[in-house]
């Protein structure tokens, strides 16, 4: 079958009447109430839509169950024509299944969407995915990775405010771990500071704190002067005592008994944590907040997008007009308020204010989109996020650390890993 990469712009007309019947399969990784809300935004495309397109919605359940996914539908010969992906996953599959560029569709004066609506997306959203001009997928669902924050204990501690840059984070962290070693609770000791994460989203959000480029052209480089001031301040506060490993899998419960004055989590942590709060009756007044360099707070959105590979004009066609339907402030709403996402739309917001007053760190969250930069996308990134996480747990915990080989050998594992 050949692929087309249709440019609305050629000399290829497509009609409405030319998309009835059109049967549109899209893949997603989500379970529970994101799935669900994405399985019923298709219905109700499906049966209101004036093409009379109908979409037929598969949730993988996973990443990994995606990818599988993908290879079985290969085999069969029936590809999704929207999967909601990370680009750098089509790369798995070496030139069998292709991205079409959006640009031409989301700017197409009557299939695309209108100015208003384009000026309503913050641009983040659209730039995490423009390669060269090129937009190689919308986004559906942002994620964004943050500092949580218990400002009660803080202020008990001599604190009126969060840390607002690393000098800060340095003295509440080694703060919170002298008090809980000065008290009378020996269980205690040793902790206080921040739960250390090694997500390799967390360690790129400490170096994207102090200044660090994320990507030379799609290509990730961590051998710079940013990353030897981040992460050699990160190895100087833990070896300090002041930031520390924790044995449980999930930072709930240090969090709510006062074992962690911070940790680092997503949005989708907020209910999880809001439960423990009330399980621990604990009535501590809590925030999400960025990540503290010497200039200030930078958080990371990143996330899956919805990634176009329909293979006839038809069907592309058909699948953008469901994508476009996605990005509709009540669809984005809807996503927002059932995975702790950020939406889309700024317009989504009107739609949200309950939710928001019930959330108010969700809502916090929302207010640094305009000041937050995004995770990369790059198949650079898809491999080396992995080599860096190995490398910086190593030289954490390293008694003898030699930064400077870690960061070369890591730049240099990555380019020969991408090479391949």
């Amino acid at each position: 079958t050949e692929i087309y990469t249709l440019s609305l712009h050629d000399a290829l007309p497509i009609y409405p009447e030319d998309l009835s019947g059109t049967v549109i399969q899209m893949v997603h990784p989500w379970v529970g109430p994101v799935a669900d809300v994405i399985q019923s935004a298709a219905t109700r495309f499906s049966l209101s839509n004036p093409y009379d397109i109908w979409v037929e919605v598969e949730a993988a359940g996973s990443d990994s169950a995606l990818l599988d996914y993908l290879d079985q539908a290969l085999i069969e010969g029936e590809p999704p024509g929207l999967v909601v992906t990370y680009p750098y996953h089509l790369m798995l599959f070496e030139d069998r299944y292709f991205s079409v560029p959006l640009t031409d569709y989301i700017m197409h004066p009557e299939w695309g969407l209108s100015p208003d609506a384009l000026a309503d997306i913050p641009t983040i959203f659209l730039d995490q995915y423009t390669i060269d001009g090129d937009l190689t997928a919308v986004p559906i669902a942002p994620q964004a990775t943050v500092l949580f924050y218990n400002q009660t204990w803080a202020q008990e501690l001599g604190f009126s405010s969060g840390p607002e840059n690393d000098a800060d984070f340095h003295q509440q962290s080694c703060a919170a771990v002298y008090a809980n070693n000065q008290d009378k609770d020996e269980g205690n000791d040793g902790t206080g500071g921040w739960l250390i994460s090694f997500d390799p989203v967390t360690l790129t959000s400490w170096y994207s704190a102090f200044g660090g480029e994320l990507t030379d052209d799609g290509v990730l480089q961590f051998d710079t002067p940013e990353a030897r001031q981040s992460f050699g301040y990160l190895k100087s506060v833990y070896d300090e005592g002041c930031i520390w490993i924790g044995r449980r899998p999930e930072p709930y419960y240090y969090f709510a008994n006062r074992f962690a004055l911070m940790y680092a989590g997503s949005l989708t942590q907020i209910p999880h944590q809001s439960s423990w709060m009330t399980a621990s009756e604990s009535a501590d007044a809590w925030h999400v907040r960025g990540f503290p360099g010497p200039d200030g707070e930078q958080i990371l959105i990143g996330g899956p997008g919805l990634v176009l590979t329909a293979d006839t004009p038809e069907k592309q066609l058909a699948a953008w007009l469901f994508a476009r339907f996605l990005l509709t402030n009540e669809v984005q709403a809807d996503l927002a308020e059932a995975g702790f996402t950020l939406p889309v739309r700024r317009g989504a917001l009107t739609l949200l204010t309950e939710f928001a007053d019930r959330n108010p760190q969700w809502a916090e969250a929302v207010d640094m989109v305009d000041v937050a930069r995004p995770l990369p996308i790059s198949d650079s990134w898809g491999v080396g996020q992995w080599v860096l996480q190995d490398a910086i747990y190593s030289y954490m915990l390293s008694e003898k650390p030699d930064l400077d080989l870690t960061l070369e050998q890591l730049d240099a594992m990555i380019n020969e890993l991408t090479r391949e």
